[in-house]
């Protein structure tokens, strides 16, 4: 599941620096809860697919500077 959200979503917007933590790479980080709970996925074709699991996005950090999602921030998920 990581490696969809991180490096084959970089891979397909074909973005060399972003998704993956090795030497040379931007070392941008999104910090998530993974929740379980039934999930309806829709695709961009309206296709469904039904999950147990939702990531929800509650902070990142780009070029060292930490940017907090509203949902982080509703649920005091860090003191920065």
């Amino acid at each position: 599941m990581i490696d969809c959200v991180t490096l084959h979503a970089a891979q397909a917007l074909r973005l060399a620096h972003k998704g993956r933590l090795t030497p040379g790479a931007d070392a941008d980080l999104t910090i998530f809860d993974l929740r379980r709970q039934p999930v309806l996925f829709t695709d961009a074709d309206e296709e469904t697919l039904h999950g147990d699991y939702l990531l929800v996005p509650l902070a990142a950090v780009r070029a060292g500077t930490w940017h907090m999602t509203e949902q982080g921030s509703a649920e005091h998920a860090f003191s920065v």
